[in-house]
């Protein structure tokens, strides 16, 4: 299992945009947001899949940025 705790950056005005469409996404949760910012946490069974992950969060429409606070993986 790995998992990530991520800082989402989005344009001016985009959050509630963005955090419509990351509740879509698969194994991702918001755990909160703050003007442009909000913080998810990924989990996947492998380092491989949790990078697939954060590519599909800086896929998503009026991201800007995909920062990675924490990262773990028990391989």
């Amino acid at each position: 299992m790995a998992i990530a705790s991520v800082v989402v950056a989005t344009e001016a005005g985009a959050a509630e945009a963005v955090l419509a469409d990351l509740a879509r996404l698969p194994n991702t949760e918001v755990y909160g947001s703050k003007e442009n910012e909000i913080v998810t946490v990924i989990e996947a069974e492998s380092v491989a899949a949790l990078t697939e992950g954060l590519q599909r969060l800086a896929g998503v429409a009026q991201v800007v940025g995909v920062y990675p606070v924490y990262a773990g993986a028990d391989e």
